[in-house]
């Protein structure tokens, strides 16, 4: 995520079908093609009318900002929010089924929850709170421990101190096509396509 304005869309790093059954080819082409790309492009005009900000990274207006013009902070905060939760989500994503969770992650979920069990059981909670969160995302904290919160909107875990390692994405358009309203048999299938590679690498760089 260090590129500056104009941003780009990022890739996804396998095929659009490469995730199916779990995710079908028509959910994430919506999802990335659509939905994502709509994100840059809102960002990307709002940059270009407030040149003041172009030579920014997405995290750095996260992470910053008393940069943005207040009249245009939620907006500005709302797009690169999107972006940066969907680009970390396509990413910890694989398609390598079956995958079990492993590493430094694991010894990190152990400490703090003690069973991988209660771990997937804190997932589920917040996916069916009634506060209807639309993002679970597992974090580490200042302290070096484990966090795990749910965020409404395009709300990252940046303003609370916490770093991303895990990011999932409850809204409906991530799953309602196949899934339609069972929301837990989404979750419970996509915890099966999780690319720990990616996560422990996370963790490796803080």
């Amino acid at each position: 995520m260090n590129n500056k304005y104009p941003y780009k869309v990022k890739s996804l790093p396998y095929q659009i079908v490469s995730l199916e059954p779990i995710i079908d080819k028509t959910t994430l082409s919506i999802h990335h093609d659509k939905i994502y790309l709509n994100y840059v492009e809102k960002l990307n005009l709002l940059i270009k009318e407030n040149k003041c900000l172009e030579n920014y990274t997405i995290e750095e207006l996260i992470y910053n900002p008393y940069l943005i013009p207040p009249t245009i902070i939620n907006k500005v905060l709302y797009y690169a929010g999107g972006i940066y939760n969907h680009e970390l989500y396509f990413d910890n994503l694989s398609p390598t089924k079956n995958t079990q969770i492993n590493g430094l992650f694991k010894d990190k979920i152990l400490e703090e929850y003690k069973t991988i069990e209660n771990y997937q059981e804190t997932l589920f909670n917040i996916a069916s709170s009634p506060i209807n969160y639309h993002w679970i995302i597992t974090t580490i904290n200042n302290k070096n421990k484990i966090e795990t919160i749910g965020l409404k909107d395009n709300d990252t875990s940046i303003p609370l101190n916490l770093y991303p390692l895990l990011v999932i994405d409850i809204t409906e358009h991530a799953y309602f096509i196949k899934y339609h309203n069972h929301k837990d048999h989404y979750l419970k299938n996509l915890l099966t396509i999780i690319n720990y590679d990616v996560i422990n690498e996370r963790l490796k760089k803080i």
